[in-house]
C-alpha cells in the first residue's frame, strides 16, 4: 500500500471516529427529548430536528466500521437512531439499542486510547 493511500485510510478512520464520537453525543441527547420531555420548547423542536437531520444526511455503509474498526459501531447507530425516532419502537428498546451503541463505543475508545499511546 502507497503513502497515498495510508493517506486516504487514516482520513477516513478519523472522519469516522468524529462521526462516532458525535453520535455518542447527540443520541443520548435525541433520545431524552424524544422519550422524557413530555412538552418540548421550540428550541428543544429545534435541537431535534436538526440531530435527525444529522442521521439522516451522513450515509456511510455498515460495513465500513466492520472494515477500519472491526466493529459493527456503524450498526449499532443506525440501530439505535431508527429505534428512537420510530413511533412503533417502545422506550425499552430504544434503551436496549443506546446501550448497545455505548458498548461498542466505550470497547472502541479503550482500544482508541491505546493506539493513541503508542
Amino acid at each position: 500500500m502507497n503513502a497515498k493511500n495510508i493517506q486516504r485510510v487514516n482520513e477516513a478512520i478519523y472522519i469516522l471516529r468524529n462521526f462516532i464520537d458525535l453520535s455518542a453525543q447527540l443520541l443520548p441527547f435525541l433520545s431524552e427529548l424524544h422519550y422524557s420531555k413530555k412538552v418540548l420548547t421550540d428550541a428543544d423542536l429545534e435541537d431535534k430536528k436538526n440531530i435527525i437531520e444529522v442521521f439522516e444526511t451522513y450515509s456511510f455503509d455498515q460495513e465500513t466500521s466492520r472494515i477500519l474498526m472491526n466493529s459493527p459501531i456503524l450498526e449499532k447507530i443506525q440501530k439505535s437512531f431508527t429505534s428512537i425516532i420510530d413511533s412503533k419502537s417502545s422506550r425499552d428498546k430504544s434503551k436496549r439499542e443506546l446501550l448497545e451503541f455505548r458498548k461498542e463505543h466505550k470497547k472502541l475508545m479503550r482500544s482508541w486510547t491505546l493506539i493513541d499511546a503508542n
